[in-house]
């Protein structure tokens, strides 16, 4: 008897199976921590690069194009991530406001133009935290 392939329907669940074990058996807010860092975190500030505008290659190197608002913070990481302990106060639902003002940049996106525009800030930032760890940013 010739042997058969495995059914789909019986693969499927046996991967999503994996998938979950994986990540209970890891530190899930290690994984967003470090999502934080490349969308959020350029310290010390990138230089304009090959593509001339801050934010097109910013968005291009970290492979988060197609965002339609991202923010970069211009500080160390340790500075971050003491806003969501000392260095901040409760906001609500896990958010918190930082004592501090932070130098950053948003970049927009814009269609028309088919590239992000600049604007520089000295600003509070609002963030999410789990685990004493910052994984979301509050545009």
């Amino acid at each position: 008897m010739a042997m058969r392939r495995p059914h789909l329907r019986l693969l499927l669940p046996l991967v999503l199976l994996a998938a979950c074990l994986g990540l209970a058996s890891g530190t899930p807010w290690a994984y967003l921590e470090n999502r934080f860092r490349r969308h959020h975190v350029d310290f010390p500030q990138s230089s304009a690069g090959f593509l001339d505008n801050y934010c097109d290659n910013m968005v291009w190197r970290r492979g988060i194009d197609g965002t339609l608002i991202n923010t970069f913070i211009h500080a160390p990481m340790r500075s971050i991530t003491r806003v969501c302990s000392v260095g901040g106060i409760h906001v609500s639902n896990g958010l918190r406001k930082s004592i501090f003002h932070f130098t950053v940049t948003t970049c927009r996106y814009n269609p028309y133009t088919n590239s992000y525009t600049k604007e520089n800030y000295s600003r509070h930032i609002v963030i999410g935290c789990w685990n004493l760890l910052p994984v979301f940013y509050l545009e």
